[in-house]
């Protein structure tokens, strides 16, 4: 079966993006699909690795890959994959897209601080306290709505899959220890500079798809936390 008509991306309109519970419901078929036997990662990454679509949409950062594996352009969700490398940490912040994740492998410290409604750039983030605190492991999922403030701080060679949805609003708020808090924004607003910046070459597509299935290829899902 071609990956992108695969049953579960064909169910992707199906999803209320502000209900959590919908999303997680809707997001569940899909992740068992990408982490059983039936080939379904192994032809998205196929896909990608000659997609002229999905590459440019692959973004490059010091510490970690995200590479998109499909894109949906009915219900303007997108799957991706993230490559954590050692060091990532990211800072507390919000999303403009709802999402669903689910850890292939590794762990990640997963904090949530609340509602972007309680926060602004006046925030300092020294004062921050999480509501909610645990280790993600390979097995867990769980889905996060577009205005909760939360972090991650990533073991090395951790993977994560990624199903978000369509954008909620156009920026959204980073909340940073070493200088000023700043507004991020989507691609569709950044300048050609800032989004070559990020933008993986073919070639270190190619190297993290790679990557990717050596570490995939050795590794052994934990029991998923409840």
């Amino acid at each position: 079966m071609a990956s992108a008509s695969h049953p579960a991306l064909l169910g992707l309109g199906r999803i209320d993006w502000d209900d959590t519970g919908s999303l997680l419901h809707h997001a569940r078929p899909l992740f068992d699909a990408l982490t059983d036997q039936s080939g379904l990662l192994p032809a998205l990454l196929d896909t990608l690795a000659a997609d002229p679509h999905l590459q440019p949409m692959c973004e490059h950062y010091d510490f970690m890959d995200k590479l998109v594996l499909h894109d949906d352009r009915e219900s303007q969700s997108r799957l991706r994959l993230h490559l954590y490398r050692p060091g990532y940490f990211d800072r507390p912040h919000n999303h403009r897209w709802s999402f669903a994740s689910h850890i292939l492998r590794g762990s990640y410290t997963h904090r949530i601080f609340g509602r972007d409604d309680q926060f602004g750039e006046d925030t300092d983030p020294d004062t921050l306290q999480p509501i909610h605190e645990r280790v993600e492991r390979a097995g867990s999922s769980y889905a996060l709505h577009h205005t909760s403030v939360h972090s991650v701080h990533a073991e090395a060679d951790s993977i994560s899959l990624l199903l978000r949805g369509p954008a909620a609003k156009d920026r959204f708020l980073i909340l940073d220890r070493s200088g000023p808090s700043f507004w991020a924004y989507g691609a569709a607003h950044e300048s050609p500079q800032t989004r070559a910046s990020k933008q993986m070459s073919r070639g270190q597509v190619e190297e993290a798809i790679a990557r990717i299935r050596s570490l995939i290829a050795t590794a052994h899902p934990a029991p998923s936390e409840v």
